[in-house]
């Protein structure tokens, strides 16, 4: 059977399915026969969701269906769907181990090591970096897989993503960290620091690149309802220092209907009525001004120290570089 460069070809896509199903379920004792009849129905279902542009969808049932029964085909195609979805050094490791198993067919061989060598320029890689000396008995796994020290500063071949990088050792404590790799051939680095000993007193937060500490968030519902409450103490300030405005144009106002029933400071009781009523309302519109501004400067000052919740920061990415977050 020839495997054609896109993995399904449209118009042979049936045939392949039936092919593969009856060679399937046709091998004896490897397998029992429903996982036989299972892993060959997993693989037509794949082999639609991949014609049907959900190749994301996909991959995981051509992967259950490789679990039920090995098949080089299945390999293959699987192969392909991780290309599909950049996960580019899988799909490179998965067309190596089909050109090695399918040594019986050179047509095989040589279309799996083609796609082999196309992907391979876009496989991103991590370095995982450490002293085997400044730890004893030091361990590391990277997404819960161990590394072992053959691995150690050297690049890698992973899918690009999020990776997590774990380091553990006798009398020390776990040391832990996220690294991201971008996609499309990309190289990211990481450093396991010497280990701290589980009896200090300082635990801290270790990453290889150095970024800003940041201090826990203040709880922000405080701070919501401190400038909540500056907001109306403010607002009634200023209503009150308006209600003094007004007050002392109406002062003014009774003050110069004083002027009728006066002669300089002589005035008959009707000019000293109004005028007495003038004084009084300048007062009351002084201190009601008075109150009303000291209100207003309150309020905001209730407004500006109100605590605020503070951003974290985080060290950016760049198409070849990466995101730590580490801690002890």
């Amino acid at each position: 059977m020839n495997l054609s460069k896109n993995g399904h070809a449209s118009g042979a896509w049936a045939k392949l399915a039936a092919a593969t199903i009856v060679a399937v379920c046709a091998l004896p004792g490897v397998a029992h026969a429903e996982d036989k009849a299972g892993a060959a129905a997993l693989f037509a279902e794949a082999g639609k969701l991949v014609d049907a542009g959900q190749p994301a969808r996909a991959c995981p049932k051509y992967e259950e269906s490789l679990r039920l029964f090995e098949s080089v085909n299945t390999r293959y195609f699987l192969a392909d769907c991780y290309e599909r979805i950049g996960r580019n050094a899988s799909a490179w490791a998965l067309y190596l181990e089909v050109a090695a198993k399918a040594s019986d067919d050179p047509a095989k061989v040589d279309r799996a090591r083609e796609r082999a060598g196309a992907v391979a320029p876009k496989v991103s890689h991590l370095t995982v970096a450490a002293d085997a000396k400044q730890t004893s008995g030091l361990a590391i796994k990277r997404d819960g897989a161990e590394l072992g020290p053959g691995q150690w500063g050297v690049a890698m071949p992973v899918d690009p993503g999020p990776h997590v990088v774990e380091a553990t050792a006798p009398g020390k404590k776990p040391w832990r960290a996220e690294v991201q790799v971008a996609p499309n051939g990309a190289k990211a680095r990481i450093a396991v620091p010497a280990m701290e000993d589980v009896a200090s007193e300082s635990a801290h937060t270790s990453t290889p690149v150095a970024s800003p500490e940041t201090a826990p968030p203040q709880d922000a519902s405080l701070g919501n309802g401190q400038r909540t409450l500056g907001l109306i103490v403010g607002g009634t300030g200023i209503a009150a220092m308006g209600a003094g405005v007004v007050l002392a144009f109406m002062a003014k106002s009774k003050y110069d209907d004083a002027a009728s029933y006066c002669n300089g400071d002589r005035c008959v009781q009707e000019g000293v009525d109004l005028r007495d009523s003038a004084v009084s309302r300048a007062t009351v519109a002084t201190v009601v001004f008075g109150v009303g501004l000291a209100a207003t400067v309150g309020g905001g000052l209730l407004w500006f120290t109100a605590p605020r919740a503070k951003k974290q920061t985080s060290v950016g990415l760049t198409p070849n570089g990466f995101v730590l977050r580490g801690t002890f």
